[in-house]
């Protein structure tokens, strides 16, 4: 039976020597990949709303906004989480009742780093550790066909990036995990009917907040311990019963994701590939299209 505290043990023990050379290869290729995805964000619509926002409301200067400028960590999050997100390029995992964006963890994974002052190693291993708490529960508890969004799974991922990178100890890191995991759970209409600005925002929406509560973990705020298994916990009122055994975990997953070529759908990419082998192979001219 899954528990936070097994769970904060897993991330309390993650390590960059644990990540095989491919592993940290595919790390560095990601976060290349998020920062590209990033810089073509910046002039966006939302996202100068968002910087406008910020900016308005002030914060600490902590933390490094991609393009520019500081603020407050979890406000840093925020903004270069949605950065990340906003042209929906950045990288994607398909299980099989879930699809999600782990790069999405990124900011929470930096904001944290930053602040306790880490290094490029605790970078990756933080990220890492994010990208597999995301990909396997998005294996063994999705939410989807719930009417969740992924973002749910999102709160636990990215609250135990920013717990990593924060270097909080077992218990605030399972402290961090249990308030994010309990308090935002998000609706999948995000992704469904017309589609809104919130669609590129609600991951780094998580990111903020799942930064937010490890901060408060790190200040001695606790979280209901029983938050997967319990009465009324992610178990019991979202995801069903799952089992997962995190002291069997590795720091792998992060091999199983994939890039973007084409900005688009991650599902149409082979589709997108194999439309223009036939236009090259058989001199089509789109032009000449009618249907």
């Amino acid at each position: 039976m899954p528990h936070v505290h097994d769970l904060a043990d897993f991330v309390s023990k993650a390590a960059y020597d644990a990540l095989s050379e491919k592993a940290q290869t595919q790390l560095k290729i990601r976060v290349l990949d998020s920062l590209g995805c990033a810089i073509g964000a910046l002039n966006d619509t939302p996202v100068r709303a968002l910087r406008a926002h910020l900016t308005d409301f002030g914060g600490a200067e902590q933390a490094t906004l991609i393009g520019g400028g500081r603020t407050a960590p979890d406000r840093a999050a925020l903004y270069n989480s949605a950065l990340v997100r906003y042209l929906d390029y950045n990288d994607s995992y398909l299980a099989k009742g879930e699809t999600g964006h782990p790069s999405d963890n990124l900011g929470s994974v930096m904001a944290g780093v930053e602040y306790a002052g880490g290094s490029g190693k605790d970078l990756l291993t933080a990220l890492a550790v994010a990208y597999q708490v995301q990909c396997r529960l998005s294996d063994e508890a999705p939410v989807r066909d719930k009417g969740f969004d992924h973002t749910v799974q999102g709160q636990y991922a990215a609250a135990a990036g920013a717990a990593t990178g924060l270097g909080l100890d077992p218990e605030q890191t399972a402290h961090a995990i249990a308030i994010s995991g309990t308090a935002h759970n998000a609706l999948r209409v995000t992704r469904t009917g017309e589609i809104s600005h919130w669609k590129g925002l609600a991951y780094p929406e998580t990111g903020f907040t799942a930064t937010h509560s490890a901060f408060l973990a790190m200040r001695g705020i606790t979280g209901p311990p029983e938050v997967v298994e319990g009465n009324k916990g992610f178990m019991h009122s979202i995801a069903g019963d799952f089992d997962l055994d995190w002291s069997e975990e590795d720091l792998e997953r992060v091999t199983d994701t994939i890039i973007k070529k084409y900005n688009a759908e991650i599902h149409s990419q082979a589709t997108l590939e194999g439309a223009l082998e036939l236009k090259r192979g058989h001199n089509i001219d789109p032009h000449a299209i009618d249907e």
